[in-house]
């Protein structure tokens, strides 16, 4: 069985932080909602 939720969105937003450090994210807000999208996918596929 997959990672959780929570797991899921903790591990993607230190993917969005890291990019915001490197310089490559200009609209934070997005970037995180676009990683709780990714987070929450597997969600509604299980």
């Amino acid at each position: 069985m997959g990672d959780n939720f929570t797991t899921r969105m903790f591990r993607e937003s230190e993917d969005v932080y890291a990019a915001i450090e490197r310089g490559e994210v200009t609209d934070v807000e997005a970037a995180l909602l676009d990683a709780q999208v990714r987070a929450s996918v597997a969600d509604e596929t299980a």
